[in-house]
């Protein structure tokens, strides 16, 4: 659904990217500079409003006409977003506990100067541009450094605040969401939910002992002083993150399993857990840095291995988790059989299965009646073997979005909204502003 009621928090952020060096110009020969607002210690310039149009010119977003009442309405628009920005700007940077990190700027400002260089179509066309509004390429560098900076510290400071206070979003606000949206609403893809028991491959007791013995060696050489991440990327099995030293960056609380989260939560900085077992295998962690509700860890993964007769084993409980299933309630199978780090249930385009799914999906949910059980497919995910049995709750065939369809995504975007809104009032009572004519 295109949103439009815009988020304070989005425009923000939106005005922290726009690329510098833009000449702020009403005509050929008229260059402008002169204050529009003072915020606090800083002021707003005409300049940099006009330095937005620029920008929505180049990204082709219409500006109205010069001389216009919407003209007006519009550099007002964009002045009470740079008020914004500048609310939360002073606000983060008085907040002691917020610390932007040189190695997520860097990471993001080789990312931006790649796309940058890509959307001027080489480096030389890039170097004449930049030229032309008397810019290096090392200047614009330090620029774009200093613009991203200020992007994650506000970023920082809306993870931090944004969610703060209560709010309440009536049903009348949501019809009214979605009814001055519901123009330009997309047609609704046909669907199909599910529901499903996934069993992964169980190790036996020896693979299991087997693994435990060898992450325990690597523990034991972690802790007398061997680098964590030169252990990790010879010895962790986790595709995702052993090539990066086992970095598995920021994370909070519902984004790793329990038993993991358990361990990383109750370490100090520079910890490193016992052997912790969960669903994916034996980890140890090191927690590098904490912030707040956040954690930023390493960790070695070592998994059992698996063979034929595991393989073997498991099939058989799929199949008698199928034949159950033809006359018994499906959730009670889900709450004694399905591994709980895996979803139970999904509702998934049709003509997308494959791309979202495992391929043995594809022909499991293709071409079925609602209520049928089909299964079990077999297939790998997450460098591991499963079963799955299906069953098919709704098949909806294409059309229009209805109101109940979107309750849910429009209440999150509402609250969200009003929390924003509400931390830029208080921002706004704590701190001068004035508008000069």
């Amino acid at each position: 659904m295109k949103q439009t009621i815009h988020g304070l928090l989005g425009a923000i952020v939106a005005l922290l990217a726009i690329a510098p060096g833009i000449r702020a110009q009403t005509g050929p020969d008229d260059l402008v500079d002169e204050v529009v607002a003072i915020v606090g210690d800083s002021v707003v310039l005409l300049s940099q409003i006009i330095q937005q149009e620029n920008q929505w010119r180049a990204q082709g977003r219409p500006v109205p006409e010069e001389g216009t009442r919407d003209r007006d309405e519009f550099r007002q628009e964009r002045l009470e977003e740079l008020v914004q920005q500048l609310l939360v700007l002073q606000a983060a940077a008085q907040d002691t506990l917020l610390e932007v990190e040189d190695e997520r700027v860097e990471d993001a400002l080789q990312e931006r100067m790649a796309q940058t260089e890509t959307a001027y179509g080489s480096r030389a066309a890039m170097e004449q541009a930049l030229e032309i509004e008397g810019l290096t390429i090392q200047s614009y560098r330090e620029m774009l450094r200093e613009q991203i900076a200020q992007e994650q510290l506000v970023q920082l400071y809306m993870a931090r605040h944004g969610d703060e206070g209560a709010v309440e979003v009536t049903e009348a606000e949501m019809l009214a969401f979605f009814e001055e949206g519901r123009e330009s609403l997309e047609e609704r893809p046909a669907t199909v939910t599910f529901k499903q028991v996934m069993l992964s491959v169980a190790p036996s007791d020896s693979s299991r002992l087997a693994a435990r013995g060898t992450l325990e060696g690597v523990l034991e050489r972690a802790r007398a002083g061997e680098d964590f991440a030169e252990l990790a990327t010879e010895y962790s099995q986790d595709p995702g993150s052993a090539t990066a030293g086992g970095d598995l960056g920021w994370f909070r609380r519902g984004d790793m399993v329990d038993e993991f989260e358990e361990a990383a939560f109750t370490l100090l900085e520079g910890g490193i857990s016992e052997v912790v077992e969960t669903v994916h295998g034996f980890h140890i962690i090191l927690v590098e840095r904490v912030r707040f509700a956040e954690r930023k860890a390493r960790h070695i993964l070592i998994r059992p291995e698996t063979g034929a007769r595991d393989n073997a084993r498991t099939r058989v409980t799929a199949e008698e988790v199928a034949a159950r299933a033809e006359t018994e309630d499906f959730e009670a199978l889900i709450d004694e059989y399905h591994d709980s780090s895996l979803p139970d249930s999904a509702t998934v385009p049709q003509r997308q299965i494959a791309q979202i799914l495992p391929a043995a999906y594809l022909a499991a949910l293709t071409g079925r009646e609602e209520g049928q059980v089909v299964g079990p497919i077999q297939f790998g995910y997450l460098d591991q073997e499963r079963f799955a049995v299906l069953k098919i709750i709704e098949l909806r065939a294409a059309g229009e979005f209805t109101y109940e369809d979107l309750r849910p995504q429009i209440r999150a975007t509402l609250m969200r909204q009003k929390r924003v809104e509400a931390l830029m009032q208080d921002l706004r009572a704590k701190t001068y502003v004035e508008f000069v004519n």
